[in-house]
């Protein structure tokens, strides 16, 4: 079955509904230009999430330490700085056209799983530009490690996008989106009922 991580969350409500429907993994943007940026001094209520509920660190250039015993996996495009102790990396691959797969599983050595999402000059993420499907399942046929399909995806494309590229899990944050940050229930729940059936 198709893992869920939930990206961009903002709220401790749409949290626990995302874990209630049987998201896999949250992801909390410290990017600090993204609309979805979780400030500062992080929410208390991230911490008492339930000990299952995977916590990702979102960052765009992992440039700085992360709030230890919080975070499960980083998220990143560059790691010029590594926070320790280090949980799990998470490495995105920011695909444009013409790459070729061979020369992008390269570049991720040090990765723990690699995510796949659409390049854009104005984000790191939550663009809601869609990958190349065709690119992307030749990178997941050719990895070594778990891919995580980012990048467009909404509940009316996810279950086609499974079925195509066949990723270790799908990742969205705009896709279920009534406003930035702002969760719609009932997107959030078709997102992750058509993704797990698919």
């Amino acid at each position: 079955m198709t893992r869920v991580k939930i990206c961009g969350v903002t709220r401790r409500e749409d949290a626990n509904l995302a874990l209630d429907l049987g998201a896999d993994a949250l992801g909390f943007n410290f990017v600090t230009t993204s609309p979805r940026y979780i400030g500062d001094d992080l929410p208390r209520w991230v911490s008492e999430l339930p000990p299952f509920a995977n916590k990702v660190a979102v960052f765009g250039r992992v440039d700085r330490g992360i709030p230890t015993g919080v975070f499960d996996l980083v998220q990143g495009v560059e790691w010029d700085v590594f926070p320790l102790p280090s949980p799990k990396r998470l490495h995105v691959l920011r695909l444009r056209p013409g790459q070729k797969a061979d020369d992008l599983v390269n570049q991720t050595i040090n990765a723990n799983a690699i995510l796949l999402d659409a390049y854009s000059d104005a984000a790191y993420g939550g663009t809601g530009h869609r990958v190349d499907w065709d690119l992307a399942a030749e990178i997941v046929q050719r990895a070594a490690r778990p891919v995580v399909l980012a990048g467009g995806l909404t509940p009316d494309n996810v279950a086609d996008a499974v079925r195509r590229v066949r990723p270790y899990a799908v990742d969205v944050s705009s896709g279920i989106e009534s406003g930035p940050g702002i969760k719609d229930p009932a997107k959030l729940a078709a997102f992750i009922e058509a993704a797990k059936a698919a």
